[in-house]
């Protein structure tokens, strides 16, 4: 009589939690680079949205002799008009980085702020319309829930939240000490520290719904460095500017914030598309807050500091105005940030600084 050996058998229950083990020790292994390499292809995709913005600016300025101004006074309704509802650099250069279409429907008699009047009812279909190149990728929240841009101009050290006619600084109107400034524009000429040490871009993180640092506001009353066109100009300015700092920090902590940056691209106002160098990248790694107002709101909008943030580690991507990209670390002095704010200081920066 024949007889068959049966030699299968199968996985123990230890064998089995051995492989379950490894499988999950290789992916808790594979994760973190899959995650890296994904960011490092959202960074570049950031860069280049920035170098595009840089080569507009610079066909721009090929064309008209100067770097594009922001909110040129036009009126909301008919006979009425604000300094700081008006259009901004990017829409200028909106031409000038493949967006004729929306270029050709913004009509720029008049000023797109304030939705339900003339001007916003004009332009809304301009207005709304996301631009992908003014979009970070590595921000989950840009082009969502109405905040439609990414990348902000740099008012250099200039701390006027809107220009009113008047304030610390006499008339602010027309006067910033970086490349772009409120009715008034600028060029390379006009940029003697140089191009290639000024910076003229800057990302942010647009507002956070879950009120999560860095994406959203402060307000804090009686700050006294604001209103300046330029706040290096004033006598200790570093500790005047310090002291507004522990103000907005004091007020963050108590709960007092609001939206954040990058309502859209089309407003050439502070918080919208401006931005000022005067706190470190993403606050220089130690303050939570993206915006700070004098007494007013909180809100970035109109706000006088307004910094640069970013979701990448350590820093932020700036163009500078040659047209190149660098990436700033959060680690920068405040002097050597301030001065690569201004386009005419005169200070001399090396690169080993940032």
């Amino acid at each position: 009589m024949l007889s068959f050996r049966n030699d299968r058998r199968g996985f123990t229950l230890i064998e089995l939690l051995v492989v379950i083990a490894i499988i999950a020790v290789l992916i808790a292994l594979l994760l973190p680079a899959v995650q890296a390499a994904r960011e490092a292809a959202r960074r570049s995709q950031c860069i280049n949205n920035l170098k595009q913005i840089g080569l507009g600016m610079h066909n721009y300025h090929t064309g008209t002799n100067s770097f594009p101004l922001v909110g040129a006074v036009q009126p909301y309704n008919k006979g009425a008009t604000t300094y700081w509802s008006n259009w901004s650099a990017q829409a200028l250069l909106n031409p000038y980085v493949e967006q004729t279409t929306i270029f050709n429907a913004s009509n720029f008699s008049w000023a797109p702020e304030w939705a339900n009047n003339q001007g916003y009812l004009t332009n809304s279909t301009a207005y709304l319309t996301k631009i992908n190149s003014y979009l970070c990728p590595s921000d989950g929240n840009a082009g969502t829930n109405g905040f439609n841009n990414s990348y902000a101009a740099s008012t250099g050290t200039s701390t006027i939240g809107y220009p009113t006619g008047g304030g610390n600084g006499g008339s602010p109107s027309g006067l910033s000490a970086g490349v772009f400034a409120y009715q008034a524009n600028y060029s390379i000429a006009q940029i003697t520290d140089g191009t290639s040490n000024t910076i003229a871009f800057s990302e942010w993180v647009v507002n956070n719904p879950l009120g999560k640092s860095p994406g959203r506001a402060t307000d804090a009353g009686s700050l006294q460095g604001t209103g300046y066109p330029d706040i290096t100009a004033v006598v200790n300015s570093l500790k005047i500017v310090q002291a507004d700092i522990i103000l907005c920090n004091n007020a963050w902590n108590s709960g007092v914030r609001g939206n954040g940056p990058g309502i859209t691209w089309a407003t050439g106002a502070m918080g919208y598309t401006l931005f000022n160098t005067v706190v470190p990248p993403n606050g220089g790694g130690q303050i939570q807050w993206a915006a700070c107002r004098n007494g007013c709101c909180a809100q970035s909008q109109h706000a006088d500091y307004n910094n640069a943030t970013s979701n990448h580690p350590g820093g932020v991507n700036v163009l500078m105005a040659d047209g190149s990209s660098r990436f700033i670390k959060n680690s920068i002095s405040w002097t050597a940030w301030w001065s690569l704010g201004t386009r005419s200081g005169g200070e001399v920066i090396s690169s080993d600084s940032y």
